[in-house]
């Protein structure tokens, strides 16, 4: 078997379900993409794992974002004004991101995920809050302000560790915002496109895909079609079951990083 065939074969499939777990989340994918590129590039820098995962969020991103906003679920106004106060923060941390070495990169992730994990399986949005739908229908102009300001700290550290920021974003809109978690998700990844595209233009124009393209696109032709897939199965499910597995979600990957750094 060709090596390209093999490495599509390796990297397709598992793009696929990074893309519709992803957006079903409205991560975007990145949380579990960096670790994942961690484990199966280990000689690679955190610039370059973190190009190719936010590359890969682009695409996911992207193509979620159409699904969604084929259901009415984007919330344009927030998503606008989110995106035009994250775009400075994308610059800056792709650029602090070449400033770090590898075996600070890895558990520095670890535990950034674990702790968001561990924050929203004790907090959880709640099921009586989403089974009510207790969210409030719209964003008044001190918590548009605030989301603002949020979005912007968000991209700087959604750039440095290469996750698009949908992991802290969905969360941190649904809880300080109050939005609901449909609604969240899918203004999530409207932001998350434009994000993405940015940091992966400002690592272009830096040289990062000087190797790793072919790892790439392998990884972008699975998260497109897995994109989809998960904003169908987001209709199927309840807000509150979407919090729940992102938590989880981060929690596993968070453990399975720190505990590859740490062992000796």
């Amino acid at each position: 078997m060709a090596p390209e065939l093999s490495e599509f074969l390796r990297l397709g499939p598992l793009g696929l379900v990074i893309g519709a777990f992803g957006t079903l989340v409205g991560a975007g994918g990145g949380a579990v993409m960096v670790p994942v590129l961690l484990v199966l590039l280990p000689n690679e820098t955190p610039a370059n794992v973190t190009a190719i995962s936010l590359a890969a969020v682009f695409f996911n991103a992207y193509s979620g974002t159409v699904s969604y906003m084929r259901m009415g679920r984007v919330d344009y106004r927030l998503g606008t004004l989110f995106t035009l106060a994250s775009l400075p923060g994308v610059v800056f941390g792709v650029f602090l991101v070449h400033q770090i070495p590898r075996n600070v990169f890895d558990p520095l992730f670890g535990a950034l995920l674990l702790g968001i994990g561990l924050f929203l399986m004790r907090h959880p949005v709640g099921a009586a809050e989403a089974e009510t739908h207790i969210f409030s229908p719209t964003t008044s102009d001190r918590q548009t302000f605030l989301g603002s300001v949020g979005s912007a700290y968000i991209a700087v550290l959604a750039s440095v560790m290469g996750i698009g920021g949908g992991i802290i974003h969905v969360p941190f809109l649904i809880r300080v915002l109050k939005i609901s978690p449909h609604r969240a998700t899918a203004t999530s990844h409207f932001v998350l496109t434009f994000v993405a595209l940015t940091a992966t233009i400002v690592h272009i124009a830096m040289g990062e895909f000087n190797r790793g393209l072919s790892q790439t696109m392998y990884l972008a032709v699975g998260v497109m079609m897995g994109a989809p897939i998960g904003a169908a199965i987001s209709t199927q499910l309840r807000g509150s079951l979407i919090v729940r597995l992102l938590a989880i979600s981060l929690c596993l990957v968070g453990i399975r990083l720190l505990f590859r750094a740490f062992s000796f």
